[in-house]
C-alpha cells in the first residue's frame, strides 16, 4: 500500500526498529496506522508500507495472539526484552521496573524497516524518526533505538542497558475501567480512581483494573466491641510475642507480664483461634514468635479505625510500637476504651483497604520478579495492615480474622 511514487535508489541508508505495543489484536494495530497516516482502510497481510520518492517506511505487525511463525515471533521478542532489561543493575530502579511493567503490559511487536539513498541525510532520518513517533504515541509503544536503549512514543530514550537514564520518573500507560464497571459500580470505580491517584503521585505502578473490593451497600458486622476486642487481643499477642523474642522470658513468665491486660480487656473472649493455639503452647517457635509480634503493625491500624491517632503512614517503615502500647494502656478496662473511640467511617476504611491492596500486588509482584519492593515499601507491614483493612472494611464478607483472605 502506497502514498507516493517510489525513485529509483542507489546504495540505501537502511533502518530497523522494534515497537512494543499494549494492543493484542493486529486488526486494530493496522486500522490505528491507517487512521495515523491518512491511508484509506482495506489493507490485506500483517504490513503497511509508505514510500516517497527514495525513501520507504514499513510496518509489519506480529501479536501473541498469531498462529504460527509470527505469534512465535511476537512472544519471543516480548520475553527476549524483558529479560535482557531486567538483567541490567542500575541505580535509576523505580524507572527500570515501570519500563519493564510497560514491556510486561504489550502484547504485540511492529517490525519497523526504513530506507532512502545514501549518504546519511539528518533531513530524511527525522523524517523518518517522526513518521515512527506518529505511529508509535497513539498506540502507547515503547521504542528500540539500536540494540541496548529503550525510548517512549515521542523517540526519547528512557532506560538503556547501561542502566543510565535522564528521566526523573516513567510511568506506563493507564488505561480506564471498563464502562461497565463504572455503570454498576460506580462509587467502587471512584474509589480506585483515588487509590490510583495516590500511587501515580509516588510513581508507583500497580493495575487499575486490578479486582474491586466489591463490598457494594453491605455493613461490616464488626461492632465496636468487636473492634475494640480485636485491638486488645493484638496487644496482649504482641506483647506476649515482645516478651519471649526480645526479654527472653520464659512461657509462664510471658503468660504472667500480659494476664492482667487480658483480664482488664477482656481479651480472653477475642482471641482468634490461631492466636489462642499460639498462646497455649508452651513450646512456640522463635518463628511463630516473629510472625505474632508483627501484630503490632495490625494494632496500629486498628487504633487508628478506632480514631486514637491519625498516622497511617506511608508503610514503608514499621509503626511506633512504644507508641502503640501506651494509646492503649491509656485506658485501664475494656468500658473505658469503648466510651473513648472515635471509629472511622466505613468509607475511609474502604479507601485504605483498596490503596493497600494495590500496594500489597506492587510488593509481592517485586518480590516475584526478583526485585525489592517498590518506594521504599516494607512487605511485611504492607502485609499486616492489608489484613487488619480487610477485617475492619469486612472486604471478605467479614469473616473471622484467621480467614482474611491476604491474595493479591
Amino acid at each position: 500500500m502506497s502514498l507516493f511514487c517510489k525513485k529509483k535508489s542507489q546504495e540505501p541508508v537502511e533502518i530497523h526498529e522494534l515497537i512494543f505495543c499494549p494492543l493484542g489484536s493486529q486488526e486494530d494495530i493496522l486500522s490505528q496506522l491507517e487512521q495515523v497516516f491518512g491511508i484509506p482502510s482495506g489493507h490485506t497481510g500483517n504490513q503497511i508500507t509508505l514510500q516517497r520518492n527514495d525513501m520507504l517506511l514499513a510496518f509489519a505487525v506480529y501479536t501473541t495472539e498469531d498462529e504460527g511463525d509470527e505469534g512465535t515471533y511476537a512472544q519471543e521478542q516480548l520475553r527476549g526484552v524483558w529479560s535482557y532489561f531486567r538483567q541490567t543493575e542500575t541505580e535509576h530502579l523505580e524507572i527500570q521496573r515501570n519500563v519493564l511493567h510497560h514491556l510486561r503490559m504489550c502484547h504485540s511487536v511492529i517490525r519497523v524497516y526504513a530506507k532512502y539513498d545514501g549518504p546519511k541525510n539528518p533531513d530524511k532520518e527525522n523524517e523518518i524518526n517522526t513518521k515512527i513517533w506518529q505511529a508509535a504515541l497513539p498506540i502507547h509503544g515503547l521504542l528500540t533505538q539500536g540494540t541496548d536503549i529503550l525510548c517512549d512514543a515521542v523517540g526519547r530514550p528512557i532506560f538503556d542497558k547501561q542502566g543510565h537514564s535522564d528521566f526523573e520518573y516513567y510511568m506506563p500507560p493507564k488505561y480506564p475501567l471498563p464502562d461497565d464497571w463504572r455503570q454498576h459500580v460506580p462509587e467502587d470505580c471512584a474509589r480506585r480512581d483515588r487509590s490510583i491517584n495516590v500511587l501515580d503521585e509516588k510513581h508507583l505502578y500497580a493495575p487499575s483494573f486490578l479486582p474491586l473490593l466489591g463490598t457494594g451497600e453491605k455493613d461490616p458486622s464488626h461492632t465496636l466491641r468487636e473492634m475494640c476486642g480485636r485491638a486488645a487481643a493484638l496487644l496482649a499477642v504482641s506483647l506476649y510475642s515482645e516478651c519471649r523474642l526480645s526479654e527472653k522470658m520464659s512461657y509462664d513468665e510471658a503468660k504472667a507480664f500480659i494476664q492482667p491486660i487480658v483480664d482488664s480487656y477482656r481479651a480472653e473472649e477475642f482471641f482468634s483461634p490461631s492466636e489462642q493455639d499460639y498462646l497455649n503452647n508452651s513450646n512456640s517457635s522463635e518463628q511463630e514468635q516473629v510472625q505474632f509480634v508483627w501484630q503490632y503493625e495490625n494494632l496500629w491500624v486498628m487504633e487508628w479505625a478506632l480514631g486514637l491517632h491519625e498516622d497511617l503512614f506511608w508503610p514503608d517503615h514499621i509503626c511506633d510500637v512504644p507508641a502503640s502500647v501506651r494509646l492503649m494502656q491509656a485506658y485501664s478496662h475494656m468500658d473505658e476504651l469503648l466510651a473513648a473511640v472515635k471509629p472511622r467511617p466505613r468509607k475511609e476504611l474502604l479507601d485504605q483497604a483498596d490503596l493497600i491492596y494495590l500496594l500489597h500486588w506492587a510488593c509481592v509482584d517485586a518480590r516475584v520478579n526478583g526485585l525489592p519492593a517498590p518506594q521504599g515499601l516494607d512487605e511485611g507491614v504492607v502485609m499486616e495492615r492489608h489484613r487488619a483493612l480487610f477485617w475492619l472494611a469486612g472486604c471478605d464478607d467479614c469473616c473471622r480474622w484467621d480467614d482474611v483472605d491476604l491474595s493479591t
